[in-house]
């Protein structure tokens, strides 16, 4: 303690640097909490949507599938995408596969055709429409491994 510097002065000023480290640790923290709540943010496929869709109604979520073919519509002027995802792994009893109508507003990837494996992030609306604000569509892996059957003809390709 300096000379003519009395405990009081002292113990104020400790109180409040005290305070100022305590908002900034609060501040922190608080960052880093909402950071993980946003990225964190688990996707489901289209046949998990289906079947809890009423609980996810108005809440956004991830969703992956793949593109339906034939079913992208766009509007180049307004940049309005419509398209259906679908999840070809899972079947109903009546052979039909899993379908979800989406709606895009925004810039499309260069890799979203037909069959494109996409994530979106978006809601979903009462109508049952997934109302997408982000798009993602995932590139073909180059070093998929191919099936039997085009592993054979590629062979027989190169007999010939």
């Amino acid at each position: 303690m300096k000379p003519g510097q009395s405990q009081e002065n002292m113990t104020a000023k400790q109180f409040k640097f005290g305070l100022g480290i305590l908002v900034i640790a609060s501040c922190v923290v608080m960052l880093i909490v909402s950071g993980f709540s946003e990225t964190s943010m688990y996707y489901f496929t289209v046949a998990e949507l289906e079947a809890k869709e009423a609980e996810f109604v108005g809440r956004k979520i991830k969703l992956a599938g793949k593109v339906v073919p034939g079913s992208i519509v766009r509007d180049d002027a307004s940049l309005d995408l419509k398209f259906q995802i679908w999840e070809p792994v899972h079947r109903t009893a009546a052979n039909t596969h899993y379908k979800k109508t989406i709606r895009y507003k925004g810039i499309v990837p260069d890799t979203f055709r037909d069959e494109s494996d996409v994530i979106l992030e978006g809601i979903t609306g009462t109508d049952g429409v997934f109302v997408a604000d982000h798009l993602l569509a995932k590139c073909p892996s180059k070093y998929e491994s191919k099936s039997y059957e085009e592993m054979k003809a590629m062979h027989e390709e190169k007999k010939i």
